[in-house]
């Protein structure tokens, strides 16, 4: 497959929108998972073109299925559509658009580790220990994994906090993020540090002391933001320079 890159547009075009809502049948949602990597990984660089066709023939799976994924993440802002279903095009990266996510992100949790630290038994936080608390030489390093427990990790706290519509929110923000949420990881030295401050949370938050988790928790995300800008922005390069 041709190389590519791109992220997510807060908005998609009307001539994005798929003709119908298309089934998630495990095909369909397994050839959108796919070219959704394709894009985040940046082997599909923004502005190129791709023809159905060929998209089908390195996917080999016929054009059926891959239309509906192709509507799914043109619908999703990843893609347009040109020619009418023939070609599309990967569009753009929106780094503003992330900014503006993970500022809702970082007032979601924070909000939540208020409410968390307010409630009169917090003991459900306990589950979270055994993996976040493992010693250095028992710590996994499949970033995979720990992109995983990462985001359950934020997603407990917010649960926690027992607002079902703050959580309803969070989980669609995490599912925006989840493709580039996990270049954090690539890096051994940024796992060995989740693991140290998602414990110090953890620990602060046994004790509920709000305002010490509070500022940890906005450190720690604004750390990864920085990191996950800056794997982006040089890979970005490293597209821009090979296509």
């Amino acid at each position: 497959m041709t190389r590519m890159t791109t992220f997510r547009q807060p908005a998609p075009e009307a001539d994005t929108q798929p003709d119908g809502p298309a089934p998630r049948t495990p095909l369909v949602q397994d050839v959108y998972e796919r070219l959704k990597t394709e894009i985040f990984e940046f082997r599909m660089p923004a502005g190129h073109r791709y023809a159905e066709q060929a998209l089908a023939n390195a996917l080999g799976v016929s054009r059926t299925p891959l239309r509906m994924a192709l509507h799914m993440l043109a619908r999703d802002g990843y893609l347009n559509r040109l020619d009418g279903h023939s070609c599309w095009q990967v569009k753009p990266l929106d780094l503003g658009y992330y900014d503006e996510v993970y500022d809702f992100r970082t007032d979601i949790e924070v909000l939540a580790i208020r409410r968390l630290c307010e409630k009169d038994d917090v003991s459900a936080l306990r589950a979270l220990s055994p993996y976040w608390h493992a010693k250095p030489g028992d710590r996994p390093t499949d970033f995979r994994d720990v992109a995983a427990h990462d985001e359950d990790f934020h997603r407990a706290i917010v649960g926690l906090a027992g607002n079902r519509e703050m959580l309803r929110t969070y989980n669609d923000l995490a599912e925006h993020i989840r493709m580039i949420r996990r270049l954090d990881f690539v890096n051994p030295a940024r796992i060995e540090t989740t693991f140290v401050e998602h414990g110090k949370i953890l620990d602060l938050l046994l004790a509920r002391k709000a305002d010490r988790a509070e500022m940890m928790m906005r450190a720690h995300i604004g750390a990864s933001r920085a990191e996950i800008k800056h794997i982006t922005l040089h890979r970005l390069s490293l597209a821009a320079s090979a296509s």
